[in-house]
């Protein structure tokens, strides 16, 4: 059987202000509708792999904002219940959070102008993907891999490749299963929470399925 080889690939994010900012959920909601799908990207998607280290109360920078300068927690918590795993498109996740944020400010009104400690500013991002020159043309090869690559590598393949690929899945699960045909460590990778843990001890389960699986 031929494999297609993985090759790892690494990215870089360029970050800018983007001169806007909001003071209360009204102007954060018509931010939301006409900013760029980059700017979500990035309070969303590159806001966790920048904490990487650290487990933070909500993944999401509109979350955790809305908390810590609105004090409006149960909206917060609303929006930090947005799996991010459950989204394949820049279009989907802005709809959801707005939908939300919307359905939250008519419920309580009062919650609409509420001027917040410190404003939200707005950034975006512009991605810069690179190769690496790793190359993986089995599990042994990936699970070396695995163990050196660098993390801005692991957020790329296990977390953006879903905007990419417009699938519910991530490159390395994808390609066990399709390359390798090992769908029980495709599912196990997929099942990884990568909420309650930080993107270093993700690293780990990922190598320990490998391991499990290699005993196998």
């Amino acid at each position: 059987m031929e494999i297609n080889p993985f090759y790892f690939y690494t990215s870089s994010n360029l970050v800018e202000l983007t001169g806007e900012k909001a003071d209360n959920l009204e102007e954060l909601v018509a931010l939301l509708k006409r900013c760029t799908g980059s700017a979500i990207f990035y309070h969303v998607f590159q806001s966790y792999r920048d904490r990487h280290f650290v487990i933070e109360q909500y993944h999401s920078d509109f979350a955790q904002w809305i908390s810590t300068s609105l004090n409006e927690e149960p909206l917060a918590e609303r929006l930090g219940s947005l799996d991010i795993r459950d989204f394949t498109s820049i279009r989907s996740l802005r709809e959801s959070t707005i939908k939300i944020i919307e359905e939250y400010a008519h419920k309580y009104p009062q919650s609409k102008n509420r001027q917040g400690k410190t404003p939200f500013f707005f950034c975006q991002s512009v991605s810069v993907v690179m190769p690496t020159h790793y190359i993986a043309w089995n599990l042994e090869d990936f699970y070396q891999v695995i163990g050196k690559i660098g993390i801005r590598s692991i957020h790329y393949h296990l977390i953006e490749a879903r905007l990419r690929l417009g699938i519910h899945t991530n490159d390395f699960s994808y390609w066990f299963r399709d390359s390798l045909k090992k769908e029980k460590l495709a599912h196990r990778i997929e099942g990884i929470d990568i909420y309650l843990h930080t993107l270093e001890e993700i690293r780990k389960k990922i190598l320990h399925h490998i391991e499990e699986e290699m005993k196998a």
